[in-house]
């Protein structure tokens, strides 16, 4: 009976969790968006339009417009299929897609409750206490809006790691075939988010080979070779679902590249003399109109919304005046390699002017992004710093509990690092957040089951009922001096 109630309780805290994840995000959704424009899409837009059209995919790049690798395949065939339903263009398509995204956003808040659980069996509280931070975070509600990588690319990457982790108490070939999909899915999505497979293969290898030798018994070498099979095929199932768009890429662009192809030109937007570590140079007029609203929330959207077309791009000053007439004849891995390796000139000419953009593209990554008109909202400035607080010091709480962690921290460190060392913006940092919200739960975790058994205690003893005059004493207890003693004659002689 007890587990039948239990039961109940774990699913009308799933549907509370659920609800409550998708109905901010659908608020977001109809809320933030301005009814008198729409979000931008960005390339995926163009491309989406092009693949309707007949064209393929592709888009203008760098000033030539033809078939594309600038972007991966994924959101944009997804958006395609949104243009199709509703209108090539059209807001109900965006609209219809950012509702995907609302779902994507909880089955994300879900994935991190998995996880946590298969980290830490034995304290479900900790995977509550993610899932509810991950539904309500601000940053993650707010992401649904916009049509980006992001909101996929959490989803990927915390249910790869909750998978991975989940192949610790349960080996299967089904799960292990899971675990290459969404793999190579994450790849399609943004293979810069590749950088998190090597800790998620590594601590698989290892969750494998401990429970291959605590069933089978067998010779270490032979346990792992067997162990090397298994993540081998792994691998080769993430390589099988991206090998058909690296063909593909060889067949546009004559040479080898992996999902995108760039690289350099983003290298090249993080590291120039006017770069600010980001691909944008703000204004004076942003911080002016961001400003300029009447308080209310639809004013303050309005304003942001208008702040952010008046952000300068790098290309539009160093790349657009001159019409893009360096990269005539070149391909497009070729005028990336070309803008590629004048950022590295650049470093290495500047190597104290790249130390700087560095640390400044760290703080723009853990912190705020200063270049970014919505980093002005308050509610973005002040959710961004919560979570670098809490998350840091959950971390450090969380010391003990590291051999357990180690596979989140790495992947989270990889992308940070990359990111610091190349090219920074706002929604790079969101697909690693959940995995952040783990090890924060975790740190304060043994506080705060303390405090709540003192709490819980401080109640019970306010709430026993004390004895009162009405109520009948309690017996005392027979000693040796009463009356039963006395007639059994075992009366302890007095002490002298």
């Amino acid at each position: 009976m007890d587990l039948l109630r239990r039961d109940d309780r774990r699913q009308w805290g799933w549907m509370a969790l659920a609800v409550t994840a998708l109905c901010l995000r659908i608020a977001a959704v109809l809320i933030l968006v301005p009814p008198e424009g729409r979000p931008s899409t960005y390339e995926h837009g163009a491309i989406a339009e092009n693949l309707l059209a007949g064209r393929g995919f592709s888009v203008t790049y760098l000033g030539t417009e033809g078939p594309t690798s600038q972007q991966a395949p994924w959101v944009p065939a997804v958006l395609a299929v949104f243009y199709w339903a509703f209108g090539s263009g059209s807001r109900d398509a965006i609209v219809a897609y950012q509702l995907l995204q609302c779902i994507v956003g909880t089955a994300t808040v879900v994935a991190a409750v998995r996880l946590s659980w298969a980290l830490f069996p034995a304290t479900r509280g900790i995977g509550w206490a993610v899932g509810w931070a991950a539904a309500i975070y601000p940053p993650h509600i707010y992401m649904a809006t916009h049509v980006q990588a992001a909101p996929w690319g959490a989803l990927a990457v915390t249910l790869l790691f909750a998978l991975v982790a989940e192949a610790a108490q349960k080996i299967s070939r089904s799960r292990l075939l899971t675990i290459g999909c969404v793999g190579g899915w994450l790849l399609l999505i943004d293979p810069i988010l590749g950088l998190v497979l090597p800790p998620a293969l590594l601590a698989l290898a290892i969750a494998l080979y401990r429970r291959q030798r605590t069933t089978n018994h067998e010779p270490r070498a032979r346990t792992a070779l067997q162990v090397g099979l298994r993540v081998a095929g792994v691998g080769a199932c993430m390589l099988a679902i991206t090998t058909p768009w690296i063909a593909r890429n060889f067949h546009i662009h004559g040479e080898f590249v992996f999902i995108k192809s760039s690289f350099g030109y983003a290298l090249w937007q993080g590291n120039n003399p006017l770069s600010h570590g980001t691909d944008k140079i703000p204004k004076p007029s942003v911080a002016t109109l961001a400003a300029e609203h009447d308080g209310s929330l639809r004013s303050r959207n309005q304003a942001l919304w208008e702040a952010r077309h008046e952000t300068l791009y790098i290309d539009d000053v160093l790349l657009k005046p001159t019409g893009y007439q360096e990269f005539a004849g070149l391909t497009e891995p070729e005028r990336s390699r070309l803008l590629g390796s004048r950022a590295g000139d650049w470093i290495r000419a500047h190597p104290a002017d790249y130390a700087r953009l560095c640390f400044q593209r760290l703080s723009y990554f853990l912190l705020i992004d200063r270049t970014n008109p919505k980093a002005t909202n308050g509610i973005y400035q002040a959710s961004s710093i919560i979570w670098f607080t809490l998350s840091a010091m959950g971390l450090l709480a969380a010391r003990r509990r590291w051999s357990t962690l180690w596979p989140l921290v790495a992947a989270f460190l990889s992308v940070t690092l990359f990111h610091t060392l190349t090219i920074t913006s706002a929604r790079f940092r969101i697909p690693v957040e959940p995995l952040s919200l783990v090890w924060a739960v975790a740190g304060f975790e043994p506080a705060a089951t303390h405090l709540g058994t003192r709490i819980a205690r401080a109640w019970r003893e306010a709430h026993v009922e004390e004895p009162t005059s009405s109520q009948e004493p309690r017996a005392k207890l027979k000693g040796p001096h009463s009356r039963r003693a006395k007639v059994a004659g075992r009366v302890p002689a007095r002490r002298r």
